[in-house]
């Protein structure tokens, strides 16, 4: 099942399994700016990452003197969500603790996401909300795969841009943990050129990046997509080599180091929720066109 919501400029739409976006549509050229799913290079378009991002060391975790066991990016992006809220222009999808989900993540929580059309920007929001009487832990990231070329030409006249100069070294990433390996990729820049070669080492992973968004730009129009948040911890950008898209990544958490000890309480980008207590944050998909950065 999906719903589709619309305003003047967009129209978007989300299905129940994970919350995902799959479209997101300019009604004035027809433009489709969402990755649609082709196994062929990757079978997703937007997932929900929670309660962790990418992998554990060997699959599992520690928790008060427990294992668990939990796949990569978490357990809410194959399940079945509920929409509880709706209008023409939103949207808004809830998924729940159960017996379930706690052999895998002991905790009780309501997660939410809302996708609301401002104008010529789609608006993601989060709620985790801690259902429980103990203290949880938890991270959230985004996903979204952005289709390249969007605005004519071939993907190497595309580029990212930061909207702050970075000094940043990207981190490498291997089956499903980042390793304890760097290079830098910024010298106090803030463009990074979509090259053939880009993404044949992997992801690449950024730790406390200065800036708040990312646009993919061309250098053919001023035609370009922003990924804007409110400041995040981690960034990931991703595409598997020769696909037609490319993923902006707002984290707030990370996969687990090759070295790291398992314990989850203590795992390197995680985030404590007491009892009772909500945590909101969100990401959005501007598409622009003209006008400055």
């Amino acid at each position: 099942m999906s719903v589709t919501i619309s305003n003047a400029k967009l129209s978007a739409r989300i299905i129940d399994t994970g919350a995902e976006l799959k479209s997101l549509v300019e009604k004035s050229t027809g433009c489709e700016y969402i990755w649609q799913s082709d196994p062929a290079h990757w079978g997703g378009a937007a997932p929900i990452l929670f309660p962790i991002i990418g992998g554990l060391k060997n699959g599992e975790y520690s928790y008060r003197g427990k294992k668990y066991s939990m796949g990569g990016h978490g357990i809410v992006r194959k399940a079945e969500w509920k929409m509880v809220d709706s209008s023409a222009a939103s949207a808004t999808f809830e998924t729940v603790s159960s017996d379930e989900t706690k052999k895998q993540y002991p905790f009780d929580f309501a997660l939410r996401a809302s996708f609301t059309l401002e104008d010529t920007s789609l608006a993601v929001g989060y709620e985790v909300k801690n259902t429980g009487s103990d203290e949880m832990f938890f991270s959230i990231g985004s996903h979204p795969a952005i289709n390249v070329p969007f605005a004519g030409g071939y993907s190497e006249h595309y580029y990212f841009h930061f909207s702050q100069p970075e000094n940043m070294e990207r981190y490498f990433f291997k089956g499903g943990m980042h390793l304890n390996e760097t290079e830098p990729i910024f010298d106090n820049s803030r463009q990074i050129s979509m090259s053939k070669t880009l993404f044949d080492r992997g992801p690449i992973i950024f730790k406390n990046p200065a800036s708040e968004s990312v646009t993919i730009m061309n250098s053919r129009n001023t035609k370009r997509v922003r990924v804007r948040t409110e400041g995040v911890p981690f960034l990931a950008l991703w595409a598997p080599p020769a696909a037609p898209f490319a993923c902006i990544e707002p984290w707030h958490g990370v996969m687990d180091n090759v070295d790291c000890d398992g314990e989850f309480s203590t795992k390197e980008g995680i985030m404590p929720l007491a009892a009772g207590a909500s945590y909101k944050t969100g990401y959005w998909i501007d598409i622009l066109d003209g006008g400055g950065i």
